[in-house]
């Protein structure tokens, strides 16, 4: 039953960054063991049912969700060997046919933050996203909106892109998203230490699952489809 991280997580956040080196983790793989994976897996198992309530499809078995603290290598100019944050990635099974939206939690010594989004382009998917825009851009105005307040928003988008001539200016970078996410900042470091967490996280989560739902459940559109939509809408116009 999770119970709240612990200081021992934050100092080993911490060691791990200026001991980046197997010998120093294999020599503390206890300390890594108790107070961050172990946490990690046990928050992992109390939210399953609360998120399971809102997407019943969602892969949210704990040695799933929980990332690993070894570092992917091949691709990366940082060949430091352990990550110094953990995250818990919660969404359905990969699918590379969709934008595989999902929620996340991430921790490490000095922040913390939980959201919703995708990270990895599915163009398909976001050309259905920029049919939407174009059609009914009060309906995701609205979803956006209610976010405001307590959510950020970091986006990738293209630069270059036509867009609809009657589209909303709110939407303009909306219509060339290639990846996304809202997030929320935990500054009360306290509440990391409380079995309250999973609590706060639901809380947010619920206010994401509208706007997840959304983008979840918009249809694939190929490339030429929505050229000519587009086409279309223009010659009507």
């Amino acid at each position: 039953m999770f119970q709240g991280f612990t200081d021992a997580t934050f100092e080993f956040f911490m060691a791990i960054q200026f001991n980046n080196n197997t010998e120093f983790f294999h020599a503390n793989h206890d300390w890594y063991v108790d107070a961050v994976r172990r946490p990690c897996l046990e928050l992992a198992a109390a939210l399953s049912g609360p998120l399971s309530e809102i997407d019943d499809e969602l892969d949210l078995r704990p040695n799933r969700v929980v990332s690993r603290i070894n570092r992917d290598l091949r691709y990366s100019r940082d060949k430091s060997p352990y990550r110094d944050s953990m995250w818990l990635r919660l969404r359905r099974p990969a699918d590379e046919n969709r934008a595989n939206v999902g929620f996340y939690y991430d921790i490490s010594a000095t922040e913390s933050s939980f959201g919703m989004g995708f990270y990895e382009e599915c163009k398909p998917h976001m050309n259905g996203l920029r049919r939407r825009l174009a059609t009914e851009p009060e309906v995701f105005l609205g979803l956006t909106e209610l976010l405001r307040e307590d959510f950020g928003l970091y986006m990738n988008a293209y630069k270059r892109i036509k867009r609809p001539d009657n589209l909303p200016e709110a939407l303009s970078e909306w219509y060339g998203v290639r990846s996304f996410w809202f997030y929320h900042d935990i500054k009360d470091f306290s509440l990391l230490k409380s079995p309250a967490l999973v609590d706060a996280l639901m809380d947010g989560f619920r206010r994401l699952a509208p706007i997840y739902r959304y983008i979840r459940d918009i249809p694939n559109e190929s490339d030429e489809d929505l050229t000519k939509y587009l086409r279309d809408e223009r010659a009507l116009q």
